[in-house]
């Protein structure tokens, strides 16, 4: 697991280093939530088959501008 959201360690209040991690935490945590919403087939993913598929994503998404800017091109646009 990536990160422990609501996790407390044994003996008390939080450390200084994990006050200053939290927005940080929330932060990638927010736009792992918003990278869900925009590739497809990802909404149970974790995070390393999210982000497997957010590289294929892109993959398969500058093939397509490359095919359609070649067929702008044969075309005339």
């Amino acid at each position: 697991m990536l990160f422990a959201v609501g996790r407390k360690k044994k003996g008390g209040g939080a450390s200084p280093a994990s006050r200053t991690r939290r927005p940080f935490q929330h932060m990638v945590l927010r736009r792992l939530r918003e990278l869900k919403k925009i590739v497809p087939d990802a909404q149970d993913a974790d995070v390393d088959t999210l982000l497997r598929r957010t590289a294929d994503y892109i993959c398969i998404l500058e093939l397509k501008v490359t095919v359609l800017r070649r067929l702008s091109a044969i075309y005339g646009a």
